[in-house]
């Protein structure tokens, strides 16, 4: 997989990050499985240059990280909801923004050619509607 917008270490770390927020679950392909970030660049093309940039500085951290870190990660971004301060407001933006492209690129109906698993959108019967 290759983006315009994402190095290999970026793409390697959405899908690490990914399959701690959608893991694999009876009828439901992982993050990874379902090849989500095969349309990455469709789902981020309007994303301001800083926040792409900031991206391209965590996701490779992401790529190497132990699974542990990165599990514990998720869970301190979503406790971040009832806390205050500068750290938790930073991590609700983290949460947010990854929690945004990720559940984009997995629920678009559209894994790549390494999908490994069933549509997500098949598992759930669920018919997506184009209009334009």
């Amino acid at each position: 997989m290759t983006s315009k917008y994402f190095s290999v270490a970026s793409l390697k770390g959405l899908n690490r990050i990914g399959d701690v927020f959608i893991p694999e679950d009876d009828d439901m392909p992982s993050f990874s499985q379902f090849d989500g970030i095969a349309n990455i660049d469709d789902v981020i093309v309007y994303l301001p240059k800083e926040d792409l940039e900031l991206l391209n500085i965590v996701l490779p951290v992401f790529s190497v990280a132990p699974s542990g870190f990165l599990r514990w990660l998720v869970r301190t971004m979503e406790e971040s909801l009832d806390r205050v301060g500068m750290l938790p407001a930073v991590l609700r933006q983290l949460n947010l923004g990854l929690r945004g492209i990720i559940f984009a690129c997995y629920y678009s109906g559209n894994g790549g050619a390494g999908n490994k698993g069933s549509n997500p959108l098949d598992v759930l019967g669920y018919q997506l509607n184009r209009v334009g």
